[in-house]
């Protein structure tokens, strides 16, 4: 294995094997036993210098001052493990904290925003992933903040529960992927919520391990296109993702023109498949929200020895990913889907996995032209994550963050679930929504119109202690998450932030099955439209989520009225 497991997450994956997971997260009350040890000398230390003064041992007591601050600076700096802003800017980054619990409610009542104000996620969207990251009710009092009409600030649904539900049998969740498939090892969904991709090297180690092993047990993990590193370290259900540069399992190649492509490495991919059986499953990127159409670009400051190891390219040395799989280029779109059946069949047979793809939606005849050849082929994927065209934790030009792509994932979902049931190809094939489903109540929204499960990756990057500094693309990340600057990524205490992604996607889980349940369904998946009522352009509630007001089931209705 190319990507060698940390310390602190070896560690940690020997706690879990000897003592069970639940006795290696910690706890959001623990703390060290050395800044117990460090709290009492500062105190004592601070504690005497009245006592020497009033014994008239003036320079004793000032002695003990520059003492003190170096304990205390140890303590902040290496030795609590609560804070990553803390451990990186000491005493600078406390003063977050306390302006944040102290006096950020005032100034913004007085002077800034409020709670359902901020952007790309409301502060009071953010307060809820950090609050079941800490394992913390999220509860309030006297009515709601947000603006019922506002859908930039809520779900853009009202969730419609049943004051007369009648029988509702056990609450239960789960399905598998591939299972029809002769010859393919069904890879098993247990989560409503789970972990999308995020390459090694857009985010470090110590973030993809600690996602690894707090997702342990629990959900899958996305590797992202970066190769398989450290997000497989703890052993749990893992989708490997193989994107257009193919890093980790590809070689270069030429195309018929001379321009350098990359191309799928056969005999790497099935020596990485046997090697980690935790790989659950195979993804193809097609596109992404953050660039739909384009490749991505790894400065080579950024390939270190290990990042070059894991994506298997030269060290030091830029890193371009084509914009399409050089196996699927063909002079038309037809031609070219029907190539990308064939490498979807070579990725399943030579694996014996199952094989998902990921795209954001462009055109919808595009969905079209993919269902048509699927159902005429008798190939295609056994899961399709849908991306929604509002960007994502990867970083992309703003032309295209803002401008490019069809819409929502929900709007893509929902064209999607339809074309597929129109064909009868729906049971065979699993959809997954990815795109600003933060909340239950953002999920909802996605279930209802055919989502079979959730990804995030903002999500995920919130319950790490993201506080949304918008700088995940400057190698400057304020929290240590997307940053491969060692002063920075000390923060990142990895048993700590493993246990906030735990706490965080099983309290996810839980809340969206009350939600189900309130609406008088067993699995969240059982939600359809008419549970919902929809925010209309105009701001008023329609009567119904499917009087279909913005359109969500997409253009050319002709598939909704037969």
């Amino acid at each position: 294995m190319a990507y060698k497991t940390s310390t602190p997450a070896l560690k940690m994956l020997r706690r879990i094997l000897s003592a069970g997971k639940p006795e290696a997260l910690i706890q959001p009350d623990y703390k060290p036993p050395l800044q117990r040890v460090f709290d009492s000398l500062v105190l004592l230390s601070a504690l005497a210098i009245p006592i020497l003064i009033w014994q008239e041992h003036t320079p004793e007591a000032l002695a003990l001052l520059p003492i003190i601050a170096v304990l205390w600076l140890i303590r902040e700096f290496f030795v609590q493990d609560d804070h990553a802003l803390v451990r990186i800017y000491g005493p600078f980054g406390r003063m977050r904290y306390l302006f944040e619990t102290q006096f950020r409610d005032k100034y913004l009542q007085y002077f800034n925003e409020s709670n359902t104000d901020g952007r790309p996620i409301p502060r009071i969207v953010r307060d809820y992933v950090y609050q079941k990251a800490h394992k913390v009710k999220s509860i309030a009092s006297f009515g709601t903040e947000l603006d019922t009409f506002d859908p930039e600030t809520t779900s853009g649904v009202r969730i419609l529960h049943r004051n007369f539900p009648g029988t509702i049998s056990g609450s239960s969740y789960g399905y598998l992927i591939g299972e029809h498939r002769k010859n393919v090892r069904p890879f098993r969904v247990r989560n409503t919520l789970n972990i999308s991709a995020m390459s090694y090297g857009s985010i470090n180690y110590r973030s993809a391990e600690a996602l690894g092993l707090g997702a342990r047990d629990v959900a899958y993990v996305n590797t992202g296109e970066g190769g398989f590193g450290p997000h497989g370290v703890g052993g749990g259900d893992v989708i490997f993702q193989i994107g257009t540069g193919k890093f980790g399992v590809g070689q270069t190649a030429h195309l018929p023109d001379g321009t350098e492509t990359r191309i799928l490495n056969e005999q790497l991919l099935t020596e990485l498949v046997r090697e980690h059986s935790n790989i659950g499953m195979i993804q193809l990127k097609i596109s992404q929200g953050a660039k739909p159409g384009m490749g991505g670009h790894l400065p080579g400051s950024k390939v270190t020895e290990e990042i070059a190891a894991v994506r298997k390219v030269p060290i030091g040395k830029p890193v371009i990913s084509p914009p399409v799989h050089a196996e699927c280029i063909a002079a038309t779109p037809k031609e070219s889907v029907l190539r990308l059946m064939d490498l979807i069949d070579r990725v399943r047979s030579l694996t014996e996995l199952p094989v998902g793809i990921k795209f954001c939606v462009g055109r919808p005849d595009e969905i079209d032209l993919l269902v048509d050849a699927m159902k005429a082929t008798g190939k295609g994927p056994d899961a399709i994550q849908i991306d929604g065209a509002d960007g994502g934790t990867g970083a992309g030009h703003n032309l295209f963050l803002n401008y490019v792509g069809y819409g929502s994932s929900a709007e893509g979902v929902a064209y999607l679930d339809l074309r597929l049931k129109k064909a009868g190809l729906r049971d065979q094939v699993r959809i997954s929504a990815s795109g600003k489903f933060f909340t239950p109540a953002h999920a909802a929204l996605a279930f209802a119109v055919g989502a079979d499960t959730i990804d995030t990756a903002r999500g995920a990057m919130l319950a790490l202690g993201c506080i949304q500094s918008l700088k995940c693309h400057t190698n400057h990340c304020p929290t240590g998450i997307t940053t491969n600057s060692p002063w920075r990524t000390h923060g990142i205490n990895i048993p700590e932030k493993a246990s906030r992604i735990h706490h965080y996607l099983v309290g996810f889980h839980m809340d969206l099955m009350e939600l189900a349940r309130v609406t008088g369904h067993s699995d969240p998946r059982d939600l359809r439209p008419d549970d919902l009522r929809c925010i209309t352009e105009e701001a008023t509630l329609a009567a119904h989520f499917n009087m279909d007001p913005k359109g969500l089931h997409m253009p050319l209705h002709r598939f909704w009225q037969d």
